[in-house]
């Protein structure tokens, strides 16, 4: 039995070495808590999915910005089904790099606050079944940029896309927003990010 449980706690600690390792070894921990504007030529797309089980909705809310730090456009998208977390936020992962092709970006970069996500994308290995065939449409949207890194951040250094989110999951229909910095201050957008 102590030879079971010693074996485990083993096989845990390991488990959160590999957890670890890749982003966290690159990007120091306060980097993964604050939003840090992208190398030059370079688009940051932050995403953030969730589901409203008593509304029976999912939402997802994506932001891109530059290196500039100007947001360049948001989307709120509302959807009336029953979702699964994970795959909501690989569907907002999917849309994203869509969009972004759509806009002719060729540099990206995606951030979610899903770390199995980001794992699964940038090993290229999933055993979950249910996001499997949102995973391989991201491989191979990937063949279409330049450039296209994905990372993991933190809630917190993504408040604008959850704030988004939760607004998407009241929505009745879904919202294309495109604005910036130097839009006006009563853009809906730029008040929501004024809020931050």
């Amino acid at each position: 039995m102590r030879k079971a449980q010693q074996e485990w706690m083993e096989f845990n600690e390991v488990k959160k070495q590999e957890g670890r390792k890749g982003i966290a070894e690159t990007i120091p921990n306060q980097q993964l808590r604050s939003w840090i504007p992208p190398m030059e030529g370079v688009y940051k797309i932050n995403t953030d999915g969730a589901i409203s089980s008593q509304m029976i909705r999912t939402g997802k809310g994506i932001v891109a910005r530059n290196w500039k730090e100007e947001t360049l456009k948001v989307w709120r998208i509302m959807e009336e089904k029953i979702g699964d977390p994970k795959l909501e936020e690989a569907l907002a992962i999917r849309i994203a790099m869509q969009l972004g092709k759509e806009a002719s970006w060729r540099k990206i970069e995606i951030q979610s606050d899903w770390k199995s996500e980001i794992d699964c994308i940038t090993t290229g290995s999933c055993i979950d079944w249910n996001c499997a065939m949102v995973l391989e449409d991201i491989q191979e949207l990937r063949e279409f940029f330049d450039q296209c890194n994905f990372s993991f951040i933190y809630r917190v250094g993504t408040k604008l896309c959850h704030k988004l989110v939760k607004f998407a999951l009241k929505l009745v229909n879904d919202v294309l927003g495109e604005t910036s910095r130097k839009s006006s201050s009563k853009n809906p957008i730029c008040k929501l990010e004024n809020q931050l």
